[in-house]
């Protein structure tokens, strides 16, 4: 008779990675892999890493940045860290979606992905320990957590999934060409997302620095450091000089105390709520094994610092450090919640693991009811965040994509576009996705021209475009050009709008005046004989100028 072993672990593990993907990026796309335009797309940086990728992919490499990203600038440098976009590219290919979808679809499958490093990581310190903490990683759903993913913190979030991978390979310096995994792993968060390379040589101090207090280091330890940060720099070396030309001389680190994230909605530590009380009493249980160097433990110290140094001049970095310490501090709750647990229960097994397991994977994605209070704010236990991520479209729709779409294959290569007045538009990188030079008008002087009942031919305008870590052209391998210092003169201010080749109008807005405005310039145009629609839909017409510089339009009061 053949007997089955049944592994209950391994059961509940593949149950939770289930679940988890069911609860994220199945709510998240609406439990659709394709869509018919960019989906749960909530902010302007998530359309800057989407049309990046899908200029990528056009082009068939990252050598320089596509001209409608850069200003209509040609020849510009590829400046971004680029590890997520050809991952992007690739699932594209792949599963046969669109990179609006395979980029997101890429971002939340490897942070699942780490939540189960972190579940290994701390299972080599203790089994229970790492069951009790894995459904805490839920919370990288819940928001405002969630944000990361809803408004495009794409490099970050994939960068820190690699920095979990990068603290499993420190845990196994035992196995054989352990260098090798260190470096490569180091390679790709710092060619993702360079500012959690920081986080990492972070990490390494504080473990090493144990190691040392704690008369455990030993030459092969630094040997082993020592070959794998010279691979790093081997491997990384194109990247590396390409940054210090750029980001480094842009973003250049200033002591600043910066408590609250400005114009986002950030986490901090009181959003864990009453999941507080056991992940302090894991921190301070945990404080006597550290001389034991459990990596679980040191990195959830790293990372709380890291989450910190906004007040020491990290800003941003450390904000978005925080996406994921729901994960990072999940070895405190764990630890903490077994170690309380075992005051009440003398006899734990695993049972009792299991079924904790399985009551606070509930418990995070909502489903465990406050039985007292009738309705709450979210109709949960008070104070315990869950897994929330909306189910919606976000910032785009079926029909801005259609004439998006439209500009982008229907018209010539050098054309040039200039946006009117639209709700959606001041996330602009978005437009970006017409893949043509383009403009918008500013809102304040398009507003000025309703109030004074003026039709204008010459608006304020600005034309937008990504210049993080500059506009650099790169004349030599280690010769680099800031561009964007000379051309500013050129592509802000008071502009003529029949230089442009195509008009963009929305048909509808949530302000009525600013529609009807839209629609007057529109109408006024087409009196002209070489000024024609070619392309409508319920939302939006497109105009074509046959005559670019020709008189477009009567300046007049109305």
């Amino acid at each position: 008779m053949i007997k089955i072993k049944i592994d209950l672990e391994k059961i509940l593990l593949a149950l939770f990675f289930a679940f988890i993907l069911f609860v994220s990026l199945g709510s998240l796309f609406n439990h659709n892999i394709k869509h018919e335009f960019p989906f749960a797309y909530f902010a302007s940086d998530a359309f800057q890493h989407q049309v990046r990728a899908e200029a990528i992919k056009d082009m068939g490499n990252f050598k320089y940045e596509a001209a409608y990203i850069s200003k209509g600038i040609e020849g510009i440098e590829g400046r971004y860290p680029p590890v997520l976009y050809p991952l992007a590219v690739i699932l594209s290919h792949a599963l046969g979606v669109e990179t609006y979808d395979s980029i997101l679809i890429t971002v939340v499958f490897f942070a699942i992905i780490g939540s189960f490093i972190m579940y290994f990581i701390i299972k080599n310190f203790s089994k229970t320990a790492a069951l009790l903490s894995l459904p805490l990683s839920l919370i990288i759903f819940s928001h405002p957590v969630s944000t990361g993913f809803l408004w495009g913190h794409w490099p970050s979030l994939l960068s820190q999934s690699f920095l979990l991978l990068f603290f499993w390979a420190v845990m196994r310096l035992d196995l054989d060409k352990s260098f090798l995994i260190i470096a490569v792993v180091l390679s790709a968060i710092t060619l993702t997302h360079t500012s959690e390379a920081i986080f990492a040589m972070l990490f390494l101090a504080l473990f090493f620095g144990i190691k040392l207090l704690a008369k455990k280091l030993s030459v092969r330890d630094i040997k082993i450091v020592a070959i794998s940060i010279a691979l790093f720099f081997i491997i990384s070396f194109y990247w590396l000089v390409i940054f210090q030309n750029t980001w480094a001389k842009s973003e250049t680190y200033n002591f600043v105390v910066q408590p609250i994230w400005d114009g986002n909605p950030g986490f901090y530590i009181a959003g864990f709520g009453f999941l507080l009380i056991p992940m302090i009493a894991g921190l301070i249980f945990s404080l006597p094994k550290l001389k034991q160097l459990h990596v679980s433990l040191i990195l959830a110290f790293t990372m709380l610092i890291a989450g910190f140094l906004n007040y020491i001049g990290f800003g941003l970095r450390s904000f978005q450090a925080r996406f994921f310490w729901p994960i990072y501090l999940s070895v405190f709750f764990g630890f903490g919640l077994y170690a309380l647990l075992k005051f009440i229960i003398r006899k734990w097994n695993f049972t009792y693991t299991a079924v904790i397991f399985i009551v606070f994977s509930l418990l995070f994605v909502g489903m465990v009811k406050f039985p007292i209070i009738k309705q709450t704010s979210y109709n949960v236990i008070p104070s315990i965040p869950y897994a929330n991520v909306p189910t919606g479209p976000g910032i785009m729709n079926p029909l801005h994509w259609e004439a998006l779409e439209w500009i982008s294959k229907n018209t010539p290569e050098d054309s040039k576009a200039y946006f009117f007045y639209g709700d959606i538009y001041s996330q602009d990188a978005l437009l970006r996705n017409s893949k043509r030079f383009h403009a918008q008008v500013v809102p304040d002087d398009f507003i000025d021209a309703i109030n004074k009942r003026e039709i204008r031919r010459v608006y304020d305008t600005e034309f937008p475009g990504d210049s993080g870590g500059g506009i650099i052209t790169r004349p030599s391998f280690f010769s680099f050009y800031n561009k964007e210092n000379t051309l500013d003169e050129d592509l802000f201010g008071k502009k003529d709008i029949c230089q442009f080749d195509y008009y963009i109008f929305d048909k509808a807005s949530r302000q009525e005046a600013f529609a009807q405005y839209n629609l007057l310039i529109a109408n006024e145009m087409v009196t002209k004989n070489f000024i024609e629609p070619v392309f409508e839909n319920q939302l939006i017409v497109i105009l074509k100028n046959n005559n670019p510089g020709d008189d477009c339009i009567e300046e007049r009061s109305f």
